[in-house]
């Protein structure tokens, strides 16, 4: 191929075009026929040492998995893209930048120490399947940012050790976004178990979505008449199509609201007695059963139901929490202390996971 200089030899074994081998100083593999780079790498005592390139391509699926088997020997961390240019020094990963191509700006650059993420961290915000980053025992979920909506175009971030210290949003032109909010001072913290009974319908979850988040858009859903059958769910209905439930969106939303389980043959939970009202950020659904007006989660993945809340007033003051919590509006450690109290198990499991 043109771009594949004289010298190189071919591996069909491999399916690869080589100059240089493993132990050398410097080492380049093509795949064939396109000739496009798949490793430049260099090395200083059989150790990767200096910027390294690699783009996994393939021209065939039989060469995926040994490509793949090849990414990981070389101990190249995974990300968003299939192409990094990753610095190493003596051996150890100090700095990776994932692209769509070589020519590309950066999609995610992150910095290492020791094995762990530690300085920088800067991401054009876009949708990530699983893990954002993973590398030797390091894992970096999206989740850890909080990004809200609407997407920021780009973060930057700070990690010491690997733990985040500090996030920053910017605006396409560069311009840093203000996703400050003020924390509440009042949220319940000394509500009493008796006083969820009715929450819904005396206008508290109304009134709580309001001052927990005033300036978030709100859901635009049509009403359920299955909802409105059970107790505290025409209450939520109104306040649902009224435009009074405020986009959750880290930790829950309702666009799963009205889905019937039963008209769209939901596996493991295809039965008219349940509806959806609300998922979490895991892609699990609330669902509620309108013939005892509790409140089950589903698992999407093993298409099983399982107990979360004994009715709609307590999924209602959970969440709105929770979601508060996870924006860092209230105290997560008092929020759990109350939960605990209040014998909301399900919302305090919740809660750990953000």
């Amino acid at each position: 191929p043109k771009d594949v200089p004289p010298e190189a030899t071919f591996d069909a074994s491999t399916n690869l075009w080589r100059v240089g081998a493993p132990n050398d100083a410097r080492e380049r593999l093509w795949i064939h026929p396109s000739g496009l780079l798949l490793l430049d790498a260099t090395r200083k005592d059989g150790k990767l040492d200096g910027e390294i390139k690699w783009s996994l391509a393939i021209h065939q699926m039989s060469e995926h998995a040994p490509r793949v088997a090849m990414q990981a020997a070389l101990g190249l961390p995974k990300g968003p893209t299939s192409t990094m240019i990753a610095t190493f020094a003596n051996g150890a990963l100090v700095e990776v930048r994932f692209r769509a191509g070589f020519d590309f700006p950066d999609t995610l650059r992150v910095e290492l120490r020791d094995g762990v993420i530690d300085g920088a961290v800067e991401w054009v915000i876009g949708p990530a399947n699983g893990a954002l980053f993973e590398y030797a025992g390091t894992t970096l979920l999206p989740k850890v940012f909080k990004v809200p909506k609407p997407w920021p175009h780009r973060l930057t971030a700070v990690f010491v050790k690997g733990k985040l210290k500090s996030t920053t949003f910017f605006a396409k032109d560069g311009t840093p976004l203000d996703t400050g909010a003020t924390p509440l001072t009042e949220w319940g913290e000394s509500v009493e178990a008796s006083a969820l009974t009715g929450y819904i319908e005396r206008g508290d979850f109304a009134a709580d979505a309001a001052r927990f988040f005033p300036k978030a858009p709100r859901v635009s859903k049509p009403g359920s008449e299955k909802v409105r059958a059970v107790p505290a769910g025409r209450a939520l209905d109104d306040v649902v199509v009224g435009g009074g439930v405020p986009s959750m969106t880290i930790a829950f939303d309702f666009n799963s609201y009205g889905f019937d389980c039963k008209k769209e043959d939901l596996y493991g939970a295809n039965d008219d007695k349940y509806v959806g009202i609300a998922s979490d950020g895991s892609g699990e659904m609330f669902l509620l059963d309108v013939t005892t007006g509790e409140v089950v989660r589903y698992a999407h993945e093993e298409g099983t139901v399982a107990p979360a809340f004994t009715s709609l007033d307590q999924l209602a003051f959970s969440l709105l929490r929770v979601e508060a919590a996870a924006k860092k509006l209230l105290p997560k450690a008092k929020l759990s202390a109350l939960f605990k109290r209040l014998g909301l198990t399900t919302a305090g499991a919740l809660l750990k996971e953000y």
